[in-house]
């Protein structure tokens, strides 16, 4: 990189802040060639982003570049102004990179997602509250995991590569209801 940020933890100089909980997801079998797993791909941003659009772009590039190593991640990326979260997957054996999807939560608001993926459908039109890799609805129906007749709007990443297991309910779903409870009970 011509040039790197200052990190401590999970926050770089310029208040860019990054963390991550594991999904696992459907499996693809393993990248062979990959080399970046979900906490280089962390550190390495944090070295080379300032803000959180520029952090969506850059674990991209290094995904399909390098390879993606790792289970399903959701990532909370956070700078002083926005507050985005991204769930990734890997393609998994005989394809180098990953599909993805980020959505911004908007100001005022909170979100929760204890290793459960969280983002269904999306706007696919809108960059400032939407950004995705760009074959992530071809790549799901090139696994026979989306109707090719279906619109692309109804795709959902969750239900799709993450879809909710009874361990998932039970365990995941609980613990983000009991943060909510939490938060509703403090007002």
């Amino acid at each position: 990189a011509a040039e790197t940020y200052n990190v401590v933890g999970n926050i770089n100089e310029w208040g860019l802040s990054i963390g991550e909980t594991t999904f696992g997801g459907l499996e693809f079998g393993e990248q062979e060639e990959a080399r970046m797993d979900y906490g280089s791909l962390i550190w390495i941003t944090l070295q080379r982003a300032k803000n959180v659009q520029e952090a969506i772009t850059v674990m991209d590039d290094l995904m399909q570049k390098y390879g993606y190593a790792s289970d399903g991640e959701s990532f909370s990326l956070a700078d002083p102004k926005e507050v985005w979260l991204m769930e990734v997957m890997s393609k998994g054996e005989g394809e180098l990179g990953s599909v993805w999807v980020a959505q911004k939560i908007p100001d005022g608001y909170v979100s929760g997602h204890a290793n459960q993926a969280r983002i269904r459908t999306f706007n696919h039109n809108d960059p400032s509250t939407s950004r995705f890799a760009h074959d992530v609805v071809d790549f799901a129906r090139k696994k026979g995991l989306y109707p090719s007749d279906k619109a692309d709007s109804g795709f959902s990443f969750s239900d799709t590569f993450d879809p909710v297991s009874f361990t998932g309910a039970r365990l995941c779903e609980c613990r983000v209801w009991n943060m909510f409870r939490q938060v509703a009970a403090e007002d």
